[in-house]
């Protein structure tokens, strides 16, 4: 991925509608482990709940889904997630109730102990400094919150796969997304030592990794 921000942002800003229709068309993987990460979360009426990365919204989506009294929050950097997220809102009939707001994942715009839950998908592989994102999660997480962090495994879900080849094809042929080429693909996962080093090493007391559709779920405890 491209390890500049504002070429990070043109290349999700540019990859958001192919994104978008591809998760709707790859909806197995959803059905696969969303049921984990919500159970896993257990978001409840009250609670505050942060989607980090929210791209198009599926995950805020469903937890306002799961709670209709909690208070959720979708962050993105990119302009054109956040207008499909609220597209998707809207759809879903929460029309004004997720609060999506630009944000960046190295310097979350709220106060420490602001959450109770917090998920994270898909994102944290396109933050260049992952260590200070890891602890800015841990930082605005409540004492004794729960956070569910996902990440591909090296490719084994086909979904992925396919993911990472339409991201190359558009890197060779929009001028916005020539920073990433086929070298850069194994640098796009995280093994799992690395990942439990990485939320470990951010504070967080109890981490534990389970392999669900293809990705790693990074369960850690505040």
């Amino acid at each position: 991925m491209p390890i500049d921000k504002e070429r990070t942002i043109d290349c999700y800003n540019t990859l958001a509608p192919f994104y978008s229709f591809f998760r709707k068309i790859t909806h197995r993987y959803d059905n696969e482990i969303m049921p984990f990460v919500l159970d896993v979360l257990e978001p409840s009426n009250g609670e505050a709940v942060l989607d980090a990365g929210t791209g198009p919204g599926i995950y805020a989506i469903k937890i306002a889904e799961r709670a209709e009294r909690a208070d959720v929050y979708g962050i993105d950097l990119s302009p054109k997630f956040l207008e499909l997220a609220r597209k998707n809102a809207l759809e879903a009939g929460f029309n004004g109730r997720i609060k999506f707001m630009a944000a960046d994942l190295e310097d979350l715009p709220f106060g420490e102990d602001r959450f109770d839950k917090l998920v994270c998908a898909g994102a944290m592989e396109a933050v260049p400094d992952k260590e200070r994102a890891a602890s800015e999660l841990y930082r605005v997480l409540k004492r004794g919150g729960r956070a569910v962090i996902i990440e591909p495994n090296r490719g084994k879900s086909i979904r992925d796969r396919a993911y990472l080849f339409m991201l190359y094809g558009l890197g060779l042929v929009n001028p916005k997304l020539r920073g990433f080429s086929a070298k850069d693909i194994p640098k796009y996962y995280f093994n799992q030592g690395s990942f439990y080093d990485l939320f470990k090493g951010a504070g967080f007391r109890a981490v534990r990794i389970f392999e669900r559709a293809g990705s790693f779920c990074a369960v850690c405890l505040k």
